[in-house]
């Protein structure tokens, strides 16, 4: 019976040690012009200290047709990083703490280079 409570009171902490809680980030994408990037990549990498145990983790998504996106993350420091056609690519570190929600508003610079297409 003893055996039994200390295995059930070693699984609920193995529970309560990996269930953080998760915050919202959300951002909206614009060019100079204010107008939204729809279609933009978004990679979120989590930068934390890496170790020999330690596996980092990525999130990805594409902005909306506002220009918006979205994810749920633990508390922590991520990299951020941004590409869209015709626009300089973009990078940042990002502190999100547990329970406050931040709105990112991320300004692109358009890429005036010449593009070559094949015909």
């Amino acid at each position: 019976m003893r055996a039994l409570f200390t295995c059930a009171a070693i699984f609920a902490l193995s529970i309560a040690a990996t269930s953080s809680t998760m915050t919202a980030v959300e951002g909206v994408l614009t060019g100079e012009s204010s107008g939204a990037i729809r279609g933009a990549y978004v990679l979120v990498h989590d930068s934390a200290p890496g170790s020999s145990q330690y596996v980092a983790q990525n999130w990805e998504m594409r902005t909306g047709e506002d220009g918006r996106f979205s994810f749920k993350l633990p508390s922590g420091c991520y990299d951020f990083f941004v590409s869209a056609t015709f626009f300089f690519p973009y990078s940042d570190r990002v502190c999100v703490h547990d329970g406050r929600n931040d709105l990112l508003k991320l300004k692109l610079k358009a890429d005036k280079h010449v593009r070559l297409t094949e015909d």
